[in-house]
């Protein structure tokens, strides 16, 4: 038996739509108050709002929306492969992030949350793994406890 840890399901698929929508969103802006910049002589960057302006109606919002659209979704493949799943039994710990899979059957010694980073010590208090994680603490101390390995509180004092 083994328990597989990941970012719910309403994030992992709600990232998908909420992030082309945002973009969009913020084309919508950009192309909406890009005369307005254009005419502020101290804005550092004045060519692409510029550039936006003198773009006729609705070619100018259509090319914002899709390039939000665009842009969203470069942001959701980005979050997608940056998402750590973390699969736990009682002899053997996965980490899986970008389609690349790490198997640790070493035996813990412990296991924290440093900050944002799940850190797994073997013998020695040899570090075997650290990964950056939004996963929640509370879920990550019972699956690693539940299983047998020792889950610490806070990271141990350093030597």
């Amino acid at each position: 038996m083994e328990t597989v840890l990941d970012e719910p399901t309403w994030v992992r698929r709600g990232s998908w739509i909420v992030c082309p929508v945002a973009g969009a969103l913020l084309g919508w802006l950009v192309q909406a108050l890009s005369g307005w910049v254009a005419s502020l002589a101290w804005f550092p960057v004045q060519g692409p709002f510029r550039l936006l302006a003198g773009a006729e109606q609705p070619w100018r919002l259509l090319g914002a929306l899709a390039v939000g659209v665009v842009l969203g979704m470069a942001f959701a493949v980005v979050w997608a492969r940056d998402r750590l799943v973390v699969t736990v039994s009682p002899t053997r710990v996965t980490l899986e992030r970008a389609g690349h899979r790490r198997r640790i059957d070493a035996e813990l010694t412990a296991v924290f949350l440093d900050g944002k980073k799940l850190v797994l010590l073997g013998t020695g208090e040899r570090e075997i793994a650290r990964e950056s994680t939004d996963l929640d603490r509370g879920e990550l101390a019972a699956a690693f406890t539940g299983h047998g390995h020792p889950w610490l509180d806070e990271p141990p004092p350093e030597r």
